[in-house]
């Protein structure tokens, strides 16, 4: 009977989560830049895999899938509205 369908709850009711994990509304709309400060984007979606979660970047007239694994993610910092990651090779070309 819900299937496909949108469940809202309010951010009041939602339960905490452990250091690290954060929530998809948390995430979109962050400012992706790399280790050394350089804005590449911001995070317009998220696509669920299997295996992990992507990002999906908007960088100025580009867009880019970053996969949110701890090889690429280096930190999440709400505070200050960034995602700084450490991309592998070829990810931003």
């Amino acid at each position: 009977m819900l299937r496909k369908a949108v469940i809202e709850v309010q951010k009041k009711y939602l339960p905490a989560l452990p250091k690290n994990k954060f929530y998809h509304h948390q995430i979109i709309g962050l400012i992706v830049v790399n280790s050394e400060g350089k804005k590449i984007g911001q995070i317009a979606e998220i696509i669920e895999t299997g295996s992990n979660d992507v990002y999906v970047v908007k960088g100025p007239g580009k867009e880019y899938l970053i996969p949110a694994i701890k090889d690429v993610i280096l930190n999440i910092d709400l505070s200050s509205g960034t995602v700084t990651i450490a991309p592998m090779k070829g990810l931003l070309d």
